[in-house]
């Protein structure tokens, strides 16, 4: 288990942001990739007006899979922020699960869509078209509990984004 550590750094904090952009990204780029998937099903060759969005999808999909790499090795090299004090242990079970869940997806994902993509396997193309809906409801669980967080508990937990500890 990783250390516990009074924030996270600024690294950590920069991967997390980083990482969010880039899945937003890809979800706003999903219909392009959908449209040429679809056509590389038909054999036909991807839709014209796709193509860049398909390739910045692929693209922004390794480097997702490369920085949760890098979010994972410092996670167990420096450490994470101890949840508060008073935190209900069930809280804690939950914000853990989540998170887990979160890193699984976004490692998952990238795989996924590769052996979709160059091999050609169309059940890893499902795989991640369900993974990706699922990702998209463990964020909307990740986001409340920040805001629960900070509105209704009270704690520090959601500006630890925010203000990073120190290098």
């Amino acid at each position: 288990m990783a250390r516990r550590v009074a924030g996270y750094s600024r690294a950590q904090v920069a991967l997390h942001w980083i990482v969010v952009v880039l899945v937003a990204f890809q979800f706003l780029a999903h219909d392009a990739i959908e449209a040429s998937w679809r056509a590389w099903l038909r054999a036909e060759p991807p839709p014209a007006d796709h193509l860049a969005l398909t390739y910045m999808h692929i693209a922004a999909g390794s480097l997702v899979l490369l920085l949760m790499l890098a979010r994972i090795y410092l996670r167990v090299t420096r450490g994470a922020p101890s949840p508060p004090a008073d935190e209900p242990r069930l809280l804690q079970f939950l914000s853990e699960a989540v998170h887990g869940l979160i890193y699984l997806l976004l490692l998952a994902l990238p795989v996924t869509g590769a052996v979709a993509w160059i091999l050609g396997v169309e059940a890893s193309g499902v795989a991640h078209e369900l993974l990706q809906t699922v990702l998209l409801a463990a964020i909307a669980v990740h986001i409340a509990g920040a805001l629960v967080q900070h509105f209704v508990r009270r704690s520090d937990v959601l500006m630890r984004m925010f203000k990073p500890e120190h290098p």
